[in-house]
């Protein structure tokens, strides 16, 4: 007896291709702008917020890295800080966020655990690589092998319980202001079941949950990318 295979996907799945065609439409339009731009003009609109940005991942990325480094390391950094905000804010309109499966951000935290891993190989050589395990002493090992994979799970537990929790809380935020709405006016025909508290008390929650927490868990996991490569790269003179 053959039983039929359902597929069913997550409602994150959906926001993340809204997200990602939202990031790379920007990204076109941006890039559209630059190119038709005179060069000896004074940026303005697009071209302005996208120099701005530029300038301001570069300085991120050179401060924590260096300058050389960056030259490789800014684009990336850039993309991932777009993604991540966009991710973060999109319960706003609706949009269950990406950064709220944790299936999500732990990609984005193994693929920062894989450059980091890949920079202390060019850096330090095949030897150098093994050798930190048992760095001072060889019993420390096991200590060596827990610090090497702590941000591996640190980053993506820290992005996913923010963002998780935020929405948590404002779902149960409506789910109490609808209650309070219905037990006041619930009586009144068509209006009782409609929730009149929830949208004079959630904008200012949105604002720090979804907006405010969502910059600074996106600043925060750019700041431990560049923070964790770097300390692995070699000091510029």
């Amino acid at each position: 007896m053959m039983v039929g295979l359902q597929i069913q996907l997550q409602a994150e799945v959906f926001s993340i291709l809204i997200v990602t065609s939202v990031v790379l439409a920007l990204i076109y339009a941006v890039n559209r702008a630059i190119s038709k731009a005179d060069p000896l003009e004074k940026p303005k609109g697009l071209v302005l917020l996208g120099v701005l940005y530029v300038q301001m991942m570069s300085s991120i990325t050179q401060g924590n890295m260096g300058v050389k480094a960056a030259q490789s390391y800014a684009p990336y950094i850039g993309s991932l800080a777009l993604y991540l905000f966009f991710s973060n804010i999109s319960g706003l309109f609706g949009l269950a966020p990406p950064t709220a499966n944790y299936s999500v951000t732990l990609t984005f935290a193994l693929i920062t655990f894989i450059m980091i891993q890949r920079t202390v190989y060019i850096t330090g050589g095949f030897k150098q690589f093994f050798h930190r395990f048992i760095e001072p002493y060889p019993p420390f090992i096991v200590m060596n092998i827990f610090g090497t994979f702590a941000p591996l799970v640190s980053m993506s537990l820290r992005l996913f319980g923010n963002i998780t929790s935020g929405g948590i809380i404002m779902a149960l935020l409506y789910t109490f202001t609808g209650f309070v709405s219905h037990f006041l006016i619930g009586f009144i025909p068509v209006l009782g079941q409609f929730d009149f508290i929830g949208p004079i008390i959630a904008p200012a929650l949105h604002a720090y949950f979804d907006v405010f927490t969502g910059f600074i868990q996106m600043f925060v996991f750019i700041s431990l990318t560049t923070v964790f490569i770097g300390n692995e790269l070699p000091v510029e003179e």
